[in-house]
């Protein structure tokens, strides 16, 4: 399709190109018959006129058809590859770490690339243009020229075709001066497109984080920052508009001299009366014709730098996702080996160490061997490197050393602040892909299993649900979301933080008895945690990276033995029903 297009905008240029000549040989007939007052000649001339408007207007409205279709069809592929390279095995999240002068990939996606593509139709439409229309103009203003003679000392010089050579200079000077004037404008609108995207940050921010401005009072620092971001913008702005200004100068003068230098080029010749009236205005076209495809640079430079500015945007984004697409997968440096899922109900850590992008050690080499259905539970202090085993597992984290031999079966990952995707609350429910079989009772029956029979009739209400559901409702609907897809093994960062302690039990005692064969790694810290789960183990600070331990061995064992009791009593009969918040609310009194 894009060779097609491409193809057929190349014939439709060359057809409007013909059309210009028709014209230019119209006007030179119009006028010698204007000249010689036959009004009968004249009378036919207008009814030619009237096919060559109808022929341009048709070959213009069809050219712009097929080059819109080409821009929206190259900056959809264009955005689509970009997206598929950037929103790919976490890349959109590894990038943030790793190139913080990539600002804003958003911005680049949605408009830099518009602005890449549809100038570099227009210019490319205008330069098969401005080649055609030298090409075919040169030969009339050759023909037209005649000879030019010059007197140099006492020597007598013919100059061929006289008038491409001054429209050939006119438009060289121009040029020459057009970039000398205008060359600080490419870096000016890279400077401006950059501080455009800034300031669009700034305001979505403040948007997403509009509740928790509202209850700090932060309006007065949110509107500082926005301030000095404007501040900036503006900057960047005058820079730009001082670079437009000097080019200007130029282009207005140049604008104004263009009807006038062709007449003057071609006088001479008119005035010693070797061509006619309409011979004076063909050539003064086809001087101008000349000049507008040699002035090109002179026309398009604004446009030319700020085409420049996005399109080295653009660049710097695909090449700073290629450094880190060699980086992640890179044979000789060390990676964290990410082993297939296997036939075994086994997940397996092997001198697993964790690292931060820079090198620093988080964690030292882990030995950890997970059976199914075991619950584990995974302590350490705040940045010792808690989530980020979580992140290695799902492949997200490259950066360490050693193996982890995934198992086999389905993996859910809850992180502590859940994805809504835009859409309806069944979209939410569903995501990130609907499992077979399900029916909207099994969605009701979920939420009303996690405490939210308020919202069981708003499957297909359509919110921005990570705005108007509080932070604990938004952590009940991702473990509703859980209980559907059923996974074998979830892998919990702090998903229940934002729960009261009897929200906590609710969820944590539903994934035990509606998945009784799925295995539970949850990260966190939160008390009344360990009670649900089979298996404790602590992350300690060490000068080399925190190493991944299991508590003192006999409060191990005898918690364990607990902690089976429970698991057996989970899945009896009813009388069991406050066995949970009984053994919980013991086993805190003996800690204490």
């Amino acid at each position: 399709m894009a060779w097609l297009l491409s193809a057929g905008l190349v014939v439709l240029v060359s057809a409007n190109v013909g059309i210009a000549l028709w014209l230019n040989i119209w006007n030179r007939d119009f006028f010698n018959a204007l000249e010689k007052r036959d009004l009968g000649l004249l009378f036919h001339l207008l009814w030619v006129l009237a096919a060559i408007v109808i022929s341009a207007g048709v070959g213009v409205a069809v050219q712009l058809h097929i080059k819109r279709r080409l821009q929206i069809n190259w900056r959809a592929w264009l955005s689509q590859t970009t997206v598929q390279r950037w929103l790919h095995s976490g890349r959109q999240y590894q990038l943030g770490l790793l190139a913080d002068d990539i600002d804003n990939p958003d911005g680049r996606i949605a408009e830099d690339i518009r602005v890449a593509t549809e100038f570099a139709v227009e210019f490319a439409t205008t330069l098969i243009q401005c080649v055609l229309q030298l090409v075919t103009f040169l030969g009339v203003l050759w023909t037209l020229s005649g000879h030019l003679p010059i007197h140099l000392f006492g020597t007598e010089y013919n100059i061929p075709g006289y008038m491409v050579w001054c429209a050939i200079g006119y438009a060289l000077i121009g040029s020459i001066l057009t970039y000398a004037l205008g060359r600080g404008l490419i870096d000016a609108g890279n400077v401006r497109q950059g501080r455009e995207a800034d300031f669009r940050s700034v305001l979505t921010r403040a948007r997403e984080h509009a509740e928790g401005i509202a209850l700090m009072r932060g309006e007065d620092d949110e509107r500082e920052r926005m301030r000095g971001s404007l501040f900036d913008l503006r900057t960047a702005w005058n820079r730009q508009t001082r670079g437009q200004g000097n080019l200007s100068l130029l282009t207005s003068s140049l604008a104004y001299l263009a009807p006038i230098v062709p007449l003057i080029v071609a006088l001479p010749r008119y005035l010693a009366g070797e061509i006619q009236l309409g011979g004076l205005m063909q050539t003064a076209q086809a001087f101008s014709s000349v000049q507008w495809a040699l002035s090109w640079l002179i026309d398009n430079f604004p446009k030319f730098a700020e085409w420049r500015a996005s399109t080295n945007r653009v660049v710097h984004l695909h090449l700073a996702l290629t450094d880190l697409e060699e980086s992640v997968e890179a044979s000789d440096g060390e990676r964290i080996t990410l082993h297939e899922p296997s036939e075994q109900d086994l997940l397996i850590m092997r001198e697993l160490g964790l690292t931060r992008p820079s090198g620093e050690m988080l964690v030292a080499d882990a030995e950890v061997e997970i059976r199914r259905p075991e619950r584990v539970l995974i302590r350490g202090q705040s940045g010792s490197g808690k989530s980020t085993i979580m992140r290695a597992v799902a492949g997200v984290w490259p950066w360490g050393r050693g193996e982890i031999h995934l198992p086999k079966g389905k993996i859910a990952f809850m992180p502590q602040k859940p994805y809504f995707p835009l859409g309806t609350l069944r979209d939410a429910l569903h995501y990130p892909k609907a499992p077979d079989g399900i029916t909207d009772e099994t969605l009701t029956d979920a939420l009303h299993k996690v405490g939210l029979d308020h919202l069981r009739e708003r499957l297909d209400d359509t919110e921005r649900w990570d705005h108007i559901l509080s932070g604990g409702e938004q952590q009940r609907v991702a473990f509703a979301r859980t209980l559907i897809h059923k996974p074998d093994w979830i892998f919990m960062d702090e998903a229940t933080s934002a729960l009261d302690e009897a929200g906590q039990e609710n969820v944590m005692k539903l994934l035990i008895e509606d998945l009784p064969e799925t295995s539970i790694i949850s990260i966190g810290h939160r008390p009344g945690l360990e009670v649900f789960h089979t298996r404790e183990l602590t992350l300690v600070p060490g000068a080399q990276g925190a190493s991944l331990r299991a508590p003192e061995g006999d409060r191990q064992h005898s918690l364990r033995d607990v902690y089976q009791r429970m698991s057996v009593a989970s899945r009896s009969n009813a009388r069991w029903e406050g066995f949970w918040s009984k053994v919980a609310t013991n086993l805190r009194g003996r800690r204490r």
